[in-house]
Order: C-alpha cells, then structure tokens, then sequence
C-alpha cells in the first residue's frame, strides 16, 4: 500500500515537474523579496507579510493551470510550511513572522490552498474564487481597518473595525462577481444574488475569525456557497437568504436578552444562517432550541455581555 502511494505521488510529481518548479521558483523569490525589504528597506514587517500574503495568492492561482494533481499540491503545501516553521525558529522569515500580533495565518495559508484545490478538484472558478477572496478581500480589509478604521469591535483577543468589514465586502463583492461574470455562470440575475450571500458570509467568517485562521475559513465558506449555488441553482440560493433573514431576526430578538457583542451577534447569526441553509428545520431547530435554553437559563440580566466565548460553544455543538 505504501509502495502504491508513492509511486502515485512521484508520477503525479513528475508529470506536473515543470508547473511544480515555476511555482516553486516564484514562492521563494517571493519570500526572498519580502526578506529585502524587510532587511535592507527597513519596511514593517505587518506591510512585507501583506505583500507576501497577496502574492503568494496570485502564484497560487495559476495551479489550475500548471498542476493536474492534488498530490502535486500536497507536496509543495508541505514544502512550504516546512519552510514556515524553519524560518520561525531560525529568525530567517521577519517579513513574515515578525508581527507583533499573535498569528498563525502564514502556517494556515498552504493548507487552505490545498484544501480548496481539492475541494475543487482543480476548477477554475471554484478554486480561484474563493483563493482571491483570501488573499485580496483580506488584505484590503486590514489595510484599511489599520489606517482608517475608527469603529472597532472586540473579537475575542483580537480587534476589527467597521471600515475595514466594509472594505473586504466590497472587495469580495467585486471578486466574486467578476469570477462569475467571466465564466458566465451563472445567468443574471442569479449572479448577483450569489456573489451577494458569499461576500455577506465571507465578509462575517472574516469579522469573527481570529489569529488567522480567516486564512482557512474564508476559502471554504466561499466555496461552500459557490459550490452549492452552482450545482443546485436558485433553490439553494433561497435557502441561504431565508437563512440570513431568520438569523437576522434571531439576534434582533434576543440581542437585548443576552446582551450580545458584535461578535457574538455575528456568531450567531452564521451559525443560524449555515444550519438553515445547509440542514433546514432538521439543523436550525436543535441549535436555536439549544442556543435558546441557554439564553434564558442565564439571570434576567447578566453582568457581562455575551461574546464569542459563550455563544460559539452552543451554536457548534447543536450543529456537531
């Protein structure tokens, strides 16, 4: 059995040599220009790890084009969080890991490629769809929030703003929309309302993900949505906007009750919203019952606001 799997791995290896070497050559000039201007330029390490953030997005785009194999794609995701993990304990990556924030984004980004591209099985738009949101739409959204952002909220250690959710929709906005407009899938006005559900979801993974892993959720909320979309048509659509909207009023119904954060009214509006969506009555019925229990179990009037803390453990475990 082993014997059989690497002779797979080393012909899908093979076959894709010339793709997996571009692609190679590409990663590391990457890493070596953002270690330059890190180095010599004096640039901060929050703008080299942005840089290498986006284009790391753009090479890895070109897969479906250069590799056939999801093996091929394993191997060079392990490569390079090999070379994440050498380059934080040898200090040799600072324009990556010389944040001060605390992050594991960069040790995500490789496996959050290979997952899509085997979600995917390599097609076009429903890999590189949602990999231009992750590498776009979130970049765009912290360069903003970090300059600009002036109404920010708590998300468990980390902080968001206002200006920079609103950048990264209208960033997904645009990606995703332009991704359907040139594969012409699918027909108008269908294409509008499914760039409109992934970019809300996307744009609400985002807000509520923390110490990077937006780099792993991102990716498959918008391929979830675009996968499913694609394949059922406007059923499936429908199902994710009455989701919205009953999880939209069931946080405006008990926002006061559980004095919900913003990030805890968002945890609960996309638990709401993927178990409607995804499962119907038979998923949205045990965890807003379970998610109700709880809430009114507590003192009529808590002493602290309900965060992610409190909310995220009831909303997965009546999805699980």
């Amino acid at each position: 059995m082993a014997e059989t799997w690497l002779d797979a791995a080393r012909d899908a290896l093979i076959a894709d040599l010339f793709g997996a070497a571009i692609i190679s050559v590409l990663i590391v000039a990457l890493f070596v220009s953002g270690e330059l201007m890190r180095r010599v330029l004096d640039v901060r390490a929050e703008y080299t790890r942005k840089t290498s953030h986006v284009g790391a997005g753009l090479v890895v785009m070109s897969f479906p084009w250069l590799i056939d194999s999801t093996v091929t794609v394993a191997i060079l995701a392990l490569a390079f969080f090999g070379i994440l993990l050498m380059g934080a304990a040898s200090g040799m990556l600072e324009s990556v890991h010389g944040v001060e924030r605390k992050t594991s984004g960069a040790y995500y980004y490789p496996f959050a490629v290979l997952g899509t591209f085997w979600l995917s099985q390599g097609e076009p738009l429903l890999y590189c769809t949602p990999i231009a949101v992750m590498a776009l739409a979130d970049t765009g959204a912290a360069v903003v929030g970090q300059r600009h952002g002036t109404m920010s909220y708590r998300v468990m250690d980390g902080t968001r703003t206002l200006e920079g959710s609103l950048t990264f929709f209208s960033l997904a906005f645009a990606i995703v929309l332009s991704a359907l407009a040139i594969a012409g899938r699918p027909g108008w006005p269908d294409m509008l309302l499914v760039t409109l559900v992934v970019s809300v979801l996307c744009t609400i993974v985002e807000g509520i993900s923390v110490r990077g892993s937006d780099n792993l959720f991102i990716p498959y909320a918008a391929f979830m949505v675009l996968e499913r979309a694609l394949r059922m048509g406007l059923e499936d659509l429908s199902s994710w906007i009455e989701g919205m909207l009953l999880a939209l009023a069931l946080v405006v119904l008990t926002m006061a009750r559980g004095k919900l954060t913003p990030a805890g009214a968002l945890s609960v509006f996309l638990g709401a919203t993927v178990a409607w969506a995804v499962g119907g009555w038979t998923w949205a019925v045990p965890l807003v019952t379970l998610y109700l229990i709880f809430l009114y179990s507590m003192p009529r009037y808590p002493r602290s606001r309900l965060d992610m803390r409190e909310v995220v453990p009831t909303t997965v475990g009546s999805m699980i």
